[in-house]
């Protein structure tokens, strides 16, 4: 028996003689979910990592989400370009003759000398390539990603959709909408937050929290792949420069005057001496 166990017995005993009684463990409608460990209060700042949609404003927010989505469905294409199916059939083929192969040799079949550690050396790229293929988008995760968009406050960057919310909108099982989350999060297209909020449990033997919805944010430029992110931004800057909101050329700032007399009377010696060698010099 464990010590956490140990402790719930202990509560329960506890609130037996305090003549409490143990609340449901689910709503009615069996939607209450146990708290997930790295989750924080729904009023608590870190549950509130959003941030304004470039100035806020309807117009730029579209041009930010078409960028996103764009840039979401060249990385879809670009992936299964470098993982077709063929090759990932090929892989799988070739992963299991080698499994079978070094499984024969575990059994005590007769192997050549240092032919083990070469299959196992092969079997490691081979089930690399097929992680990272298994990695790429599918078509759900784009629907998926548009489902989510349609909720987001360009003013605030609050974004906090329930999964059954997701999946209605985008027409599949919510088990497909987590899967399709974790892929856009592996390729940094969103990222999110667990919440938690209060139960009405409170006086009870009962749980006194349950999960509700994620708050979903973007960290394009600390999570997105640097090809995927250059990508976005040249998106971006090209829908925005048509609307206005970019100037064509970015301004050259003049550099700013040293405050210290010294330091400007050192600077303006040496730029009176530059400018005597150039005229001996021509």
């Amino acid at each position: 028996m464990t010590a956490h166990s140990v402790n719930q017995i202990l509560k329960g005993f506890s609130a037996k003689l305090q003549g409490k009684t143990r609340g449901p463990d689910h709503d009615p409608d069996g939607k209450r979910r146990t708290p997930h460990r790295d989750s924080y209060d729904v009023d608590d700042a870190r549950a509130k990592p959003w941030r304004p949609i470039g100035d806020g404003s309807v117009r730029q927010g579209l041009l930010y989400r078409e960028a996103l989505i764009q840039a979401a469905k060249e990385l879809y294409q670009q992936l299964w370009q470098e993982y077709p199916l063929a090759e990932i059939r090929e892989a799988r083929a070739r992963q299991a003759e080698l499994s079978a192969e070094l499984d024969r040799y575990a059994a005590g079949a007769e192997a050549a000398t240092g032919r083990p550690a070469l299959i196992r050396q092969e079997l490691g790229q081979v089930s690399g390539y097929l992680r990272a293929a298994e990695g790429r988008l599918r078509r759900v995760d784009l629907t998926v990603l548009e489902a989510v968009l349609q909720t987001l406050d360009f003013a605030t960057g609050r974004l906090f959709p329930a999964i059954d919310t997701i999946a209605t909108r985008a027409g599949c099982h919510r088990n497909s909408v987590i899967a399709a989350l974790r892929r856009l999060r592996d390729h940094g297209l969103i990222s999110w937050v667990r919440r938690t909020i209060k139960t009405s449990n409170e006086g009870e033997f009962a749980p006194q929290r349950e999960q509700t919805s994620n708050a979903y944010y973007f960290e394009h430029r600390t999570k997105m792949a640097a090809r995927v992110f250059q990508r976005y931004c040249q998106l971006l800057v090209t829908k925005l420069r048509r609307l206005g909101g970019l100037p064509q050329a970015v301004p050259q700032r003049r550099p700013r005057e040293p405050q210290d007399p010294a330091l400007r009377q050192a600077l303006d010696a040496l730029a009176a001496g530059v400018a005597l060698r150039e005229s001996a010099s021509t």
